[in-house]
């Protein structure tokens, strides 16, 4: 059993590409049994029907009506309350008879399930036995277009690597379809050619911005953090099946350390 936790910025694609993955593994890959789990206790509508909704425990909504907290207050201690119904989690997982992957959605605002103490809390809880677990971190395509964007999305998510770090990381480019193809290869060339970036950089910023992206780049190079992107449309099911093989990389890779 592999459990991925789908990360990223508000608006970056996550729901979207739980519903896309769910489709496509429906359609194409009917021997694997997949189970959907929804931990965004503010979500109002989702486009799939979620197995396991947190929202059956805990609500925004609610909160705001015991505690009379506004909807940013209300969130937070949504989110945080998610702890005290991990046996509730683990029990209903329990009643699928070992699924190969489950997906997890995680809250909009990914400070909220990244960066608190309950988001680790929660996919170390459930990533119980042998069962392996895994981040798949969306890279919002409109946000990368230019170098200090890229980089600023870099750095969420090898913030979100270090907070989970025993858990194997997927970094997918969503949204591809929002962007030209032009720009979407400039973007994929910064990944392989931290020269093409600086000098995109040196071109397009200006200023401390420019010394700042410059420093950060050479940092992240240096460290390894810029690791392999996949670009993907979940809209349009758009290089889903690569996502699935990347997936499948670290379900059936068995010297894998993320347990």
């Amino acid at each position: 059993m592999l459990i991925e936790y789908i990360i990223g910025p508000a608006g970056s694609g996550k729901t979207t590409l739980v519903k896309s993955l769910i489709d496509y593994l429906q359609a194409y890959n009917q021997e694997i049994s997949v189970v959907s789990i929804n931990l965004d206790p503010g979500s109002q509508t989702l486009p799939y029907t979620p197995d396991i909704d947190i929202q059956d425990y805990v609500t925004v909504d609610s909160v705001i009506a015991k505690t009379g907290l506004g909807p940013n207050g209300a969130m937070i201690a949504a989110t945080d309350q998610m702890v005290n119904y991990i046996e509730d989690l683990k029990y209903e997982i329990n009643q699928y008879n070992d699924p190969d992957i489950i997906l997890v959605d995680t809250p909009g605002q990914m400070e909220l399930f990244s960066f608190r103490n309950s988001g680790p809390m929660i996919a170390n809880a459930l990533g119980f036995g042998s069962v392996k677990r895994g981040v798949i971190f969306c890279y919002d395509s409109t946000m990368c277009i230019h170098p200090n964007g890229f980089i600023s999305t870099l750095l969420l998510a090898a913030s979100v690597q270090f907070r989970f770090a025993n858990l194997s990381q997927i970094n997918l480019l969503t949204k591809k379809d929002l962007i030209s193809g032009d720009k979407l290869e400039m973007i994929l060339n910064w990944v392989e050619d931290e020269f093409a970036l600086a000098e995109a950089t040196e071109n397009l910023e200006r200023g401390m911005l420019k010394e700042l992206t410059l420093s950060l780049g050479r940092a992240f190079r240096e460290f390894g953090a810029v690791s392999e992107l996949l670009p993907v449309s979940a809209k349009f099911n758009d290089g889903v099946e690569d996502v699935w093989g990347a997936i499948q990389r670290v379900l059936n890779d068995d010297t894998s350390p993320y347990y």
